[in-house]
């Protein structure tokens, strides 16, 4: 069964021993930091309650993905199966998917309690300061942007992170080509404030649909329906008519004036590249309603400095989309793709068939279209886990001819977040940046007379795992938490 509420999800963690329960930290310089801290370690979900002039039970979660084990808990899928093994089983759910519409309740609990008018203050909630340098109080990590488009009437759902400025007032940064800016403009477009509604906690899998940017169209709330087999329950909003879950924990409910009647200084922010980014002048929320949960819980999803896989979510979503993308490419026999810092650097492993089948997935990787900042394409043999950074380097160090096996493509398209972006490209608003496509597989050509890897195969590792599993049970390979035996044939 899917999870109804952000609750209901933590209290699953914890009963799987997912969680750790922080009380009386400091809301400036304790939440960001332990949540940092504890992601570095493969820690547990963080739930903080006790903050000073808060009342109890006014709470913040951070954390709540970032473990392929929690990942698999929200999805309902084994909780130790190898990364990649998730990666396979969200490929293959996929697959079968049907859209769910959401489903329309006349009540729910997140009308339970209301600010309203001048009674409305963002400064009531526990709103952290996730990095030291950031430029205020962000209410909006792990938030979900709720707006219409007053075309075609379709609901959209995005993820964008908001800054307070006031009592009333969140400001949101939003990229041009996002499916929520555009709609906010179609509105600016014809003289009109945009209504919208900014979700501040749900359960898991609904805000994860709203961080995948389906097809322009396509709503969220119906993505989320499918991957969850169920309907999301939804609450339509008295002021705005928007739909909102109905078990969401916190809603802000208002609409966003043309930047020409309001705007706001936001940022900087500590972004998912893994540094401080963009201030200016951007959009702001006027709030009219808040609605909330009795003891709400705001959900965090800040970004950290990228280590290791550096993904917010345990399983990075762009695995799964560029696995899909590339066998409707026509690139045969992938057995798994995974991604390091922020998914910015690519791995993909496959079983060889032909000549030029390693530089095919290369090309294909590269030209994906959630591609921006994306610059470090790798290619490796079905003999290496993906997911294990080590066998990657390792690959990389024993089957790459610098001169051969690298290819440089240049004027790439990349984000506003790249932190290697000159001054004088940002002037000129150039964003594009290089590519690089490594192929770290055997060389074709003579690959049946590549040495021969001197570490024992799968099988035998599996055959040593059962035999001395007392010995073995409580060891994890590295610091990364995965069982000794990896995934493949």
């Amino acid at each position: 069964m899917p999870f109804e509420s952000l609750e209901q999800f933590i209290n699953a963690a914890d009963e799987i021993g997912e969680l750790r329960r922080v009380d009386g930290a400091d809301l400036e310089h304790d939440v960001g930091g332990l949540t940092e801290l504890v992601a570095e370690r493969k820690g547990p979900m963080l739930l903080f309650d006790g903050f000073a002039g808060y009342p109890r039970g006014h709470r913040v979660v951070s954390n709540p993905l970032r473990t392929p084990r929690r990942f698999a808990l929200a999805m309902d899928f084994p909780l130790d199966a190898h990364p990649i093994e998730l990666v396979r089983l969200w490929k293959e759910r996929k697959k079968t998917l049907n859209a769910i519409p959401p489903r329309l309740l006349a009540d729910g609990p997140i009308l339970e309690c209301v600010q309203r008018g001048a009674d409305v203050d963002l400064h009531s909630f526990p709103a952290p300061q996730w990095h030291p340098r950031d430029g205020g109080r962000y209410i909006g990590t792990g938030d979900m942007v709720v707006t219409r488009d007053p075309e075609n009437d379709w609901v959209n759902v995005g993820t964008y992170r908001g800054m307070i400025q006031g009592k009333d007032r969140l400001s949101l940064w939003i990229n041009p080509q996002k499916h929520g800016r555009i709609i906010i403009e179609r509105y600016w477009s014809r003289g009109l404030a945009a209504p919208v509604a900014v979700v501040l906690g749900s359960e898991p899998m609904t805000w994860m649909a709203s961080s995948m940017s389906p097809p322009f169209g396509t709503s969220e709330y119906e993505v989320a329906g499918a991957y969850r087999g169920a309907a999301v329950d939804i609450v339509h909003l008295p002021l705005t008519g928007l739909p909102v879950p109905a078990h969401a924990e916190i809603v802000l409910e208002g609409e966003i004036p043309p930047m020409s009647e309001e705007r706001a200084q936001e940022g900087p922010f500590g972004e998912w590249p893994g540094y401080y980014a963009h201030s200016g002048l951007e959009p702001v929320v006027r709030v009219k309603n808040i609605y909330y949960r009795k003891n709400p819980i705001l959900l965090g999803m800040a970004p950290l400095r990228p280590l290791g896989d550096g993904s917010s979510i345990g399983i990075p979503t762009l695995t799964m989309q560029l696995w899909d993308h590339l066998e409707r490419s026509g690139v045969t026999d992938v057995t798994s793709v995974w991604s390091f810092g922020s998914q910015l650097l690519v791995v993909v492993s496959l079983k060889q068939r032909y000549a030029g089948h390693a530089q095919q997935a290369l090309m294909a990787m590269a030209g994906f279209r959630h591609g921006d900042m994306k610059r470090y394409y790798v290619a490796v043999d079905d003999d290496i886990d993906p997911s294990n950074l080590e066998e990657v380097v390792w690959a990389m160090s024993t089957r790459v001819d610098p001169a051969k096996s690298i290819e440089i493509l240049r004027d790439g398209w990349t984000g506003a977040l790249d932190p290697m972006l000159s001054p004088e490209q940002r002037k000129n608003n150039d964003l594009t940046m290089a590519r690089m496509l490594v192929n770290a597989c055997k060389p074709w050509a003579w690959r049946n007379e590549f040495p021969v890897a001197n570490v024992f195969s799968r099988e035998e590792r599996r055959h040593l795992e059962e035999k001395w599993h007392d010995l073995l049970g409580g060891l994890q390979r590295g610091d990364a938490k995965r069982p000794l035996v990896t995934a493949g044939a």
